[in-house]
C-alpha cells in the first residue's frame, strides 16, 4: 500500500504523532511520503534518519503534489486542522482518493474554548471568523472515517484508537539509587506544568532528587536542576531511559484534556516509576503502572515523589508499567490492526464510490 500523510508543520512538535504512524506503515511494509505546508526544517528530535527523508514541504498548488495523492491508495491527515485536514481533504476529493483523519490531540476542542464557557463566549464575538471556520472543521471532523489517540477523543470523535506507538528498547537503567533522579522530557509549555514539578523537587531536597529538563535554564534555575535544551530523540530517550522517575505533572487545562504526551509512553516501557496528573486519557494509559496525582498540587506531587524513593519500589512499579505498555504502546501490538484499519478505509470508500 502506499500513503500520503499531510501534517500540518515539519518544523513543530506535531510531527511527532505522525512519526507514531509511520513506525506502523513501516513495519506493514508500505510506502509513504509526509507533506507539510510550512516548516523548514525537520523538528530537531526527529532530524536525520529514514522519516526525515520522507518529509517536505509543499505549496498546495503544485502539481507535484497532486500526482503524489493520486499515486495513492489512502491519505492520511494527521490532526483535525486547515493546513494538514483541510489540504487533504480537497486533495483526496480532486485525486478520488480515500481519506482517513487522525485525531491525537483536542486541537479544535482547545481552539474552541472546550470546558471553558467564558473564554468561549468571548472568542464567540471577537473572533467570529476563526471559531465559524474551525466549527466547520469539526463539522466536517465528525463525517469523516477517523482513528483517534486515545478514549477521551474517541468518545467525540468516534473511531478506533490507535495510541502514540514505540519500538521497544528493553528496560532502561537498573533502579539502585538511593537519591532518584527525575527526567521531564518535551516541550515545556504552561498547561505542562514545569513549575509544579520544580517546587515539588525542591520541597523534598530530603531526598537527594535531580531533575533534568529538556529547555534552556532559566535566571532561577536551582543546583539540583539540570537544563539540557533541547535534545534529539535519541538523546531525549536516553534520558527517560537512565532516570529513576519521570514526572507529567499537567495542569487541569482544557488542553490537557484529551492530550496524550508520547514521553509516558516510552518512560512506561524503560520500566521507570511514572507519575502523572489525574488527567484522562493519562490515567487509562497508566492504568496500575504508574501514580496519579492531583493537577497543579506541589504537595500531592512532593509526597508523590516520596512514595517512589526507594529502589525497590520504583523496580517494582517501573515492571508494572513496562508490562502494561508492551500490550498497549508498541509497534507489534497495534500493527495488524492498523494494516486492518487502513485495508478497511480504502474498502469502503471503493464500496461506496463503486471504484476498484
Amino acid at each position: 500500500m502506499r500513503i500520503a500523510i499531510f501534517t500540518p508543520d515539519i518544523s513543530s512538535n506535531s510531527l511527532g504523532r505522525t512519526y507514531c504512524l509511520w513506525l506502523l506503515m513501516r513495519a506493514n511494509g508500505w510506502e509513504t511520503e509526509v507533506f507539510a505546508p510550512r516548516g523548514g526544517e525537520i523538528w530537531g528530535p526527529l532530524r536525520g534518519g529514514d522519516f526525515a527523508a520522507n518529509c517536505r514541504t509543499v505549496d498546495e498548488d503544485d502539481p507535484k503534489l497532486l500526482a503524489a495523492v493520486e499515486a495513492a491508495d489512502l491519505v492520511l491527515a494527521v490532526k483535525p486542522v486547515e493546513t494538514s485536514f483541510g489540504r487533504a481533504r480537497r486533495l483526496a476529493r480532486t485525486a478520488h482518493r480515500p481519506l482517513l483523519l487522525d485525531v491525537d490531540d483536542p486541537d479544535l476542542e482547545a481552539a474552541l474554548s472546550w470546558r471553558r464557557p467564558l473564554r468561549r463566549f468571548a472568542k464567540g464575538i471577537l473572533k467570529f471568523s476563526a471559531v465559524r471556520k474551525n466549527r466547520e472543521l469539526k463539522r466536517l471532523a465528525l463525517q469523516a472515517d477517523t482513528i483517534v489517540s486515545n478514549p477521551v477523543l474517541q468518545a467525540i470523535y468516534g473511531g478506533p484508537v490507535v495510541p502514540h506507538v514505540r519500538d521497544d528498547r528493553g528496560f532502561g537503567a537498573p533502579h539502585t539509587s538511593s537519591k532518584p533522579s527525575i527526567a521531564f522530557v518535551g516541550t515545556n509549555r504552561k498547561h505542562k506544568g514545569v513549575d509544579i514539578l520544580r517546587e515539588a523537587v525542591a520541597d523534598r531536597q530530603d531526598l537527594g532528587i535531580t531533575l533534568k529538563l529538556t529547555d534552556d535554564a532559566p535566571e532561577d534555575a536551582r543546583p539540583w536542576e539540570q537544563w539540557v535544551g533541547m535534545t534529539s530523540f535519541d538523546e531525549g530517550l536516553a534520558l527517560v531511559e537512565n532516570a529513576d522517575i519521570v514526572v507529567i505533572p499537567s495542569k487541569d487545562d482544557g488542553y490537557a484534556h484529551g492530550q496524550l504526551p508520547a514521553k509516558l509512553m516510552d518512560a512506561m516501557l524503560a520500566g521507570r516509576a511514572v507519575i502523572v496528573s489525574d488527567i484522562e486519557p493519562m490515567t487509562w494509559a497508566v492504568g496500575s503502572g504508574g501514580l496519579t496525582v492531583e493537577p497543579s498540587s506541589v504537595s500531592a506531587l512532593a509526597s508523590a515523589l516520596g512514595e517512589v524513593a526507594s529502589p525497590d519500589t520504583r523496580t517494582s512499579l517501573g515492571a508494572q508499567a513496562r508490562e502494561r505498555a508492551l500490550a498497549l504502546f508498541t509497534v507489534e501490538a497495534h500493527q495488524d490492526a492498523f494494516r486492518a484499519i487502513c485495508e478497511g478505509a480504502v474498502r469502503r470508500f471503493s464500496q461506496e464510490t463503486g471504484t476498484k
